[in-house]
Protein backbone atom coordinates (compact mmCIF):
# COMPACT_ATOMS: atom_id res chain seq x y z
CA UNK A 1 0.00 0.00 0.00
CA UNK A 2 1.12 3.37 -0.55
CA UNK A 3 2.45 5.60 2.37
CA UNK A 4 0.70 8.53 0.29
CA UNK A 5 -2.59 8.64 -1.51
CA UNK A 6 -4.23 11.46 -3.27
CA UNK A 7 -8.53 11.40 -3.71
CA UNK A 8 -10.62 13.97 -5.91
CA UNK A 9 -14.27 15.02 -5.39
CA UNK A 10 -16.56 17.37 -6.22
CA UNK A 11 -19.20 19.07 -4.25
CA UNK A 12 -21.22 22.11 -4.91
CA UNK A 13 -19.26 22.72 -7.79
CA UNK A 14 -15.88 22.62 -5.82
CA UNK A 15 -13.53 20.19 -6.89
CA UNK A 16 -11.19 19.24 -3.55
CA UNK A 17 -8.04 17.04 -3.51
CA UNK A 18 -7.27 15.31 -0.24
CA UNK A 19 -3.50 13.78 0.34
CA UNK A 20 -3.62 11.06 3.09
CA UNK A 21 -0.78 10.35 4.85
CA UNK A 22 -0.98 6.59 5.61
CA UNK A 23 1.48 4.06 8.21
CA UNK A 24 1.78 6.59 11.18
CA UNK A 25 2.83 9.42 7.91
CA UNK A 26 6.77 8.49 8.58
CA UNK A 27 8.65 10.39 5.88
CA UNK A 28 11.44 8.32 4.07
CA UNK A 29 12.32 8.71 0.32
CA UNK A 30 9.55 6.76 -0.76
CA UNK A 31 7.14 8.88 1.14
CA UNK A 32 8.75 11.91 0.24
CA UNK A 33 8.47 11.26 -3.69
CA UNK A 34 4.81 10.20 -2.98
CA UNK A 35 3.89 13.29 -1.30
CA UNK A 36 5.52 15.27 -4.16
CA UNK A 37 3.53 13.02 -7.07
CA UNK A 38 0.35 14.23 -5.34
CA UNK A 39 1.15 18.08 -4.70
CA UNK A 40 2.53 17.60 -8.67
CA UNK A 41 -1.02 16.62 -9.90
CA UNK A 42 -2.55 19.73 -7.53
CA UNK A 43 -0.30 21.73 -9.30
CA UNK A 44 -0.99 21.08 -12.76
CA UNK A 45 -4.42 20.05 -12.75
CA UNK A 46 -6.36 23.69 -12.80
CA UNK A 47 -9.96 21.84 -11.90
CA UNK A 48 -8.66 21.52 -8.43
CA UNK A 49 -9.81 24.43 -6.43
CA UNK A 50 -8.92 23.65 -2.89
CA UNK A 51 -6.00 20.98 -0.75
CA UNK A 52 -6.94 19.01 2.30
CA UNK A 53 -3.99 17.26 4.26
CA UNK A 54 -4.80 14.27 6.85
CA UNK A 55 -3.61 11.16 8.38
CA UNK A 56 -5.39 7.80 9.58
CA UNK A 57 -5.72 6.01 12.68
CA UNK A 58 -3.95 7.74 15.49
CA UNK A 59 -1.72 10.24 13.27
CA UNK A 60 -2.03 13.28 10.80
CA UNK A 61 2.03 12.62 10.83
CA UNK A 62 4.63 11.73 13.46
CA UNK A 63 7.16 13.58 11.22
CA UNK A 64 10.69 11.97 9.46
CA UNK A 65 11.21 8.05 9.67
CA UNK A 66 13.62 8.19 12.34
CA UNK A 67 14.88 5.01 11.33
CA UNK A 68 15.42 6.07 7.54
CA UNK A 69 17.64 8.75 8.57
CA UNK A 70 20.15 6.55 11.13
CA UNK A 71 20.56 4.39 8.14
CA UNK A 72 21.22 7.45 5.61
CA UNK A 73 24.07 8.73 7.48
CA UNK A 74 24.87 12.39 8.44
CA UNK A 75 25.19 13.83 4.77
CA UNK A 76 22.61 11.63 3.68
CA UNK A 77 20.01 12.55 6.31
CA UNK A 78 20.78 16.37 5.99
CA UNK A 79 20.35 15.94 1.69
CA UNK A 80 17.07 14.12 2.89
CA UNK A 81 15.78 17.24 5.42
CA UNK A 82 16.10 19.60 2.92
CA UNK A 83 14.03 17.89 0.72
CA UNK A 84 11.37 17.14 2.89
CA UNK A 85 11.65 21.54 3.34
CA UNK A 86 11.43 22.01 -0.72
CA UNK A 87 8.60 19.81 0.07
CA UNK A 88 7.30 22.21 2.41
CA UNK A 89 7.94 25.26 0.17
CA UNK A 90 5.56 23.94 -2.60
CA UNK A 91 3.00 23.97 0.34
CA UNK A 92 3.59 27.25 1.34
CA UNK A 93 3.58 28.42 -2.15
CA UNK A 94 0.45 26.30 -3.53
CA UNK A 95 -1.77 28.52 -5.68
CA UNK A 96 -5.10 26.97 -4.43
CA UNK A 97 -6.08 27.06 -0.42
CA UNK A 98 -4.84 24.27 1.49
CA UNK A 99 -6.00 23.17 4.78
CA UNK A 100 -4.70 20.24 7.59
CA UNK A 101 -6.83 18.37 8.80
CA UNK A 102 -4.86 16.70 11.77
CA UNK A 103 -6.87 13.82 12.68
CA UNK A 104 -4.11 12.85 15.58
CA UNK A 105 -0.51 13.34 16.36
CA UNK A 106 1.76 16.16 14.54
CA UNK A 107 4.86 15.67 15.25
CA UNK A 108 8.54 17.18 13.74
CA UNK A 109 7.78 17.42 10.00
CA UNK A 110 4.46 16.49 10.50
CA UNK A 111 4.07 19.90 12.45
CA UNK A 112 5.46 21.44 10.15
CA UNK A 113 3.06 20.65 7.15
CA UNK A 114 0.31 21.36 9.49
CA UNK A 115 1.97 25.02 10.04
CA UNK A 116 2.52 25.29 6.45
CA UNK A 117 -1.08 24.68 5.47
CA UNK A 118 -3.41 28.04 4.94
CA UNK A 119 -5.67 26.64 7.45
CA UNK A 120 -5.58 24.15 10.21
CA UNK A 121 -8.21 22.34 12.04
CA UNK A 122 -7.30 19.82 14.79
CA UNK A 123 -9.32 17.04 16.46
CA UNK A 124 -10.24 18.01 19.79
CA UNK A 125 -10.12 15.14 21.83
CA UNK A 126 -7.09 12.80 20.57
CA UNK A 127 -3.49 13.61 19.61
CA UNK A 128 -0.85 16.03 20.09
CA UNK A 129 1.05 18.98 18.21
CA UNK A 130 4.67 18.37 19.02
CA UNK A 131 8.06 19.58 17.89
CA UNK A 132 10.60 16.93 19.14
CA UNK A 133 13.60 18.07 17.73
CA UNK A 134 14.82 18.77 21.80
CA UNK A 135 14.21 15.32 23.30
CA UNK A 136 16.09 13.45 19.74
CA UNK A 137 18.91 15.68 20.40
CA UNK A 138 18.40 17.52 16.71
CA UNK A 139 18.73 20.91 15.96
CA UNK A 140 16.12 22.60 12.89
CA UNK A 141 17.83 23.78 10.17
CA UNK A 142 17.59 27.40 8.87
CA UNK A 143 14.54 26.66 6.33
CA UNK A 144 13.03 24.89 9.93
CA UNK A 145 14.08 27.88 11.95
CA UNK A 146 12.82 30.18 9.80
CA UNK A 147 9.41 28.05 9.28
CA UNK A 148 8.80 27.82 13.03
CA UNK A 149 9.75 31.43 13.97
CA UNK A 150 6.94 32.90 11.27
CA UNK A 151 4.37 30.56 12.23
CA UNK A 152 4.86 30.58 16.04
CA UNK A 153 6.35 33.50 18.60
CA UNK A 154 7.30 34.21 22.15
CA UNK A 155 6.29 31.84 25.39
CA UNK A 156 4.42 29.23 23.14
CA UNK A 157 7.35 29.02 20.76
CA UNK A 158 9.86 29.07 23.84
CA UNK A 159 7.93 26.21 25.04
CA UNK A 160 6.87 24.19 21.96
CA UNK A 161 10.94 24.12 20.71
CA UNK A 162 13.04 24.11 23.84
CA UNK A 163 10.70 21.75 25.82
CA UNK A 164 9.32 19.37 23.79
CA UNK A 165 5.90 20.42 24.91
CA UNK A 166 3.19 18.41 23.65
CA UNK A 167 0.08 20.27 23.42
CA UNK A 168 -3.35 18.95 21.95
CA UNK A 169 -6.19 20.45 19.92
CA UNK A 170 -7.92 22.91 22.55
CA UNK A 171 -4.12 24.42 23.99
CA UNK A 172 -2.84 24.37 20.22
CA UNK A 173 -6.14 26.61 19.84
CA UNK A 174 -4.95 29.07 22.55
CA UNK A 175 -1.24 29.25 21.01
CA UNK A 176 -2.89 30.05 17.90
CA UNK A 177 -0.95 27.16 15.90
CA UNK A 178 -4.70 26.36 14.43
CA UNK A 179 -7.77 28.00 13.91
CA UNK A 180 -10.18 25.55 15.06
CA UNK A 181 -10.54 22.20 17.26
CA UNK A 182 -13.89 20.06 16.96
CA UNK A 183 -15.23 16.25 17.33
CA UNK A 184 -13.64 13.95 14.35
CA UNK A 185 -16.74 13.55 13.12
CA UNK A 186 -17.17 17.10 11.42
CA UNK A 187 -13.21 17.14 10.93
CA UNK A 188 -13.64 17.04 7.08
CA UNK A 189 -16.58 19.45 7.22
CA UNK A 190 -14.96 22.02 9.29
CA UNK A 191 -11.38 21.67 6.97
CA UNK A 192 -14.15 22.30 4.24
CA UNK A 193 -15.95 25.53 6.06
CA UNK A 194 -12.13 27.40 6.92
CA UNK A 195 -11.62 27.20 3.14
CA UNK A 196 -14.18 28.82 1.48
CA UNK A 197 -12.93 32.41 1.87
CA UNK A 198 -9.69 31.83 -0.26
CA UNK A 199 -11.56 30.08 -2.84
CA UNK A 200 -11.77 31.15 -6.12
CA UNK A 201 -8.95 33.04 -6.29
CA UNK A 202 -6.32 33.40 -9.36
CA UNK A 203 -4.06 30.74 -8.85
CA UNK A 204 -0.92 32.89 -10.11
CA UNK A 205 -2.22 35.78 -7.49
CA UNK A 206 -2.73 33.61 -4.81
CA UNK A 207 0.77 31.77 -5.56
CA UNK A 208 2.45 35.17 -5.61
CA UNK A 209 0.95 36.40 -2.83
CA UNK A 210 1.99 33.64 -0.53
CA UNK A 211 5.37 33.67 -2.40
CA UNK A 212 5.48 37.17 -0.62
CA UNK A 213 4.07 36.78 2.55
CA UNK A 214 6.65 33.44 3.47
CA UNK A 215 9.74 34.94 1.47
CA UNK A 216 11.83 34.36 4.66
CA UNK A 217 11.21 30.92 4.96
CA UNK A 218 11.52 30.31 1.22
CA UNK A 219 15.06 31.94 0.64
CA UNK A 220 16.31 29.74 3.26
CA UNK A 221 14.53 26.50 1.10
CA UNK A 222 15.82 28.22 -2.19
Amino acid sequence: MASITLNTATESDIHYATITMHSDGKFNPDTLAEFNAALDTVYSDASINALIITGEAKSFSQGLDIEYLISAGQEGAAKFIDECMVMVGRLLTLPIPSVAAANGHAFGLGAMILMASDYKVMREDRGYFCLPEVDLNMVLIPSMNALVREKLSGQFLRNLLLTGERIGAPTAVEYQVIDQCCDLNDLMTNAKALLQPMLGKSRDTLSGLKTGLHQDILRYID
